[in-house]
């Protein structure tokens, strides 16, 4: 376990530092999964976010219906509402992917999807494994790779 915490730690290093992030495509049907990360700490347990865009190259609209993989107890998609009232996150049971068009999930904007209880020591070379389940395409399974900085993993893809 202790070796395992070392590569993980020294993976989110890696990634923190790198200019650039490698990533193998990810498709299901039309659907394009890219600049795909997730957010931890490394400690086990707790709630990290994860971010990916989600390009449609079909007229028609598709739906995001789910994500699972076997590093969170469940996934649930947030999205921050502000308000004169203050700053609420709810849970949307769906996310829509414009016909020709784009779903951005990126760091500092409303929208994250979030593993709940998450388990870092399931990642293998810095990646974990997530499904993302779309109503019309179907299921693609992507690797994401793990950071300690979200908004200069997301810019790396620059």
């Amino acid at each position: 376990m202790f070796k395992r915490a070392l590569t993980l730690t020294a993976s989110l290093a890696m990634l923190a530092a790198s200019p650039a992030i490698a990533e193998e495509p990810a498709s299901a049907g039309p659907l394009d999964l890219t600049r795909r990360i997730v957010a931890s700490s490394g400690a086990a347990g707790e709630d990290s976010a994860g971010y990916v865009r989600i390009r449609n190259g079909s007229p028609v609209a598709d739906e995001l219906v789910g994500v699972s993989c076997a590093c969170a107890e469940r996934v649930e998609f947030h999205r921050i509402n502000r308000g004169p009232d203050g700053v609420s996150m709810d849970a949307d049971p769906i996310w829509i992917v414009p016909g020709r068009g784009t779903l951005e999930v990126r760091p500092g904007s409303d929208l994250h999807f979030m593993l709940i209880r998450f388990d870092p020591t399931e990642a293998a070379a810095g990646q974990v494994r997530l499904t993302f389940r779309f109503r019309d395409a179907g299921a693609v399974e992507a690797d994401f790779a793990l950071t300690g900085d979200s908004r200069a993993a997301w810019a790396a893809f620059d």
